[in-house]
């Protein structure tokens, strides 16, 4: 079939409709694979763009899945209803969390769920803790992703999607288990403070929390990397701050900056307190990088607009919240692995704040 002649728009609409139909007779059969996206190219004579639209479009009614990743291809998903997914958002946030740490922890999630089923064709509700109780009971068309922010919570999410016999995946959990989806943390710390070992630098502080689920794993890669650079552990390079208040995060350096071998180089558990180090060295007239590099983690928004911009670890909240979805539709399509735990790895973004280490 050559479609090449036709406008932008009908051929688009040739193309879905041939897919269409081909799915309604069984040439492309349930829950397996449509041809690649070259193939179908050639089988129409057109380029890329109208075959991907036709495709996007299939998928938002429903009739495909576009998988990403390893195995990833365009699976037939022809639904007899469409799919519910229930996010439950299940953390007292006015109460434990500041305004920063709810959008970062949060809303960037939650608008990769809403990108997320909006590609899969599903509908989306969205059930705070307040609602728990006032919960419909849930059909076989049902599923649940948890949202939270300490394991006590995501056990309380799971627990109502458990009592409502529905498939649930927990999204960014601080660790390992259940049917999650989140970023390897540990190797996130890790990839920062190596990259720094790499400049050179051998007094490394970090500052940061070591006492909750979150900080745990940053604290476990910062160790990793210097025990295997063969540094040996300082606790004077180690402060603790709870990554909010400025003024906290400000005494941390100005403590650093007093001992007798002052740091070279800090890993900040997070961009807000890399932020916060770097106004405190511009107020002391310390010259970053070139006197002292600094590395954050994140990769909020804020930390390419700085001067200098901060280098940092991504760690990839949006992608997570569009793959939390893709695994759902997964498990309640009854895709092989489909509960399998995914594990986003997070990337180091190599910028302006480090540099090798004066002597």
């Amino acid at each position: 079939m050559r479609l090449a002649n036709l406008s932008k728009e009908t051929l688009q609409q040739r193309i879905y409709d041939d897919i269409l139909q081909k799915i309604n007779s069984g040439e492309f059969r349930y829950l397996e694979a449509i041809p690649a996206l070259p193939d179908l190219c050639k089988l129409y004579g057109v380029s890329e763009a109208p075959v991907r639209k036709a495709l996007d479009e299939l998928a938002h009614a429903g009739f495909v899945l576009k998988k990403r990743g390893k195995g990833r291809g365009t699976i037939v998903t022809k639904r007899l209803t469409q799919y519910t997914i229930r996010t439950l958002l299940v953390a007292d946030v006015e109460r434990q969390y500041s305004a920063i740490e709810t959008y970062h922890e949060v809303l960037e999630i939650m608008l990769g769920i809403v990108s997320g089923t909006k590609q899969q064709g599903c509908r989306l509700e969205q059930i705070s803790m307040s609602g728990f109780h006032n919960v419909r009971p849930a059909d076989a068309s049902t599923g649940y992703l948890v949202l939270a922010m300490s394991w006590n919570e995501y056990q309380q999410g799971l627990q109502l999607a458990e009592s409502q016999r529905s498939p649930c995946v927990l999204v960014n959990p601080p660790g390992a288990g259940y049917s999650s989806v989140r970023v390897d943390m540990e190797r996130g710390a890790y990839l920062a403070v190596n990259y720094l070992v790499q400049l050179g630098h051998r007094r490394i502080a970090y500052v940061g929390r070591d006492d909750t689920e979150w900080s745990r794993p940053r604290f476990d890669g910062y160790m990793r990397a210097c025990r295997e650079a063969g540094i040996e552990f300082n606790p004077a390079l180690v402060k603790h701050t709870n990554g909010v208040l400025q003024e906290e995060d400000w005494s941390a350096l100005d403590e650093l900056m007093r001992l007798k071998d002052r740091p070279e180089a800090i890993f900040a558990t997070s961009d807000y307190r890399a932020m916060h180090l770097l106004a405190r060295c511009k107020q002391l007239g310390i010259n970053v990088p070139q006197e002292l590099s600094i590395c954050g983690y994140d990769d909020i928004s804020e930390s390419t607009s700085i001067q200098p911009a901060l280098t940092t670890v991504q760690h990839p909240r949006y992608q997570l919240g569009e793959l939390a979805v893709d695994m759902l539709v997964s498990m309640m399509d009854g895709l092989p692995n489909a509960s399998d735990e995914r594990v986003v790895q997070p990337k180091l973004m190599m910028r302006d704040t480090c540099t090798t280490p004066r002597r």
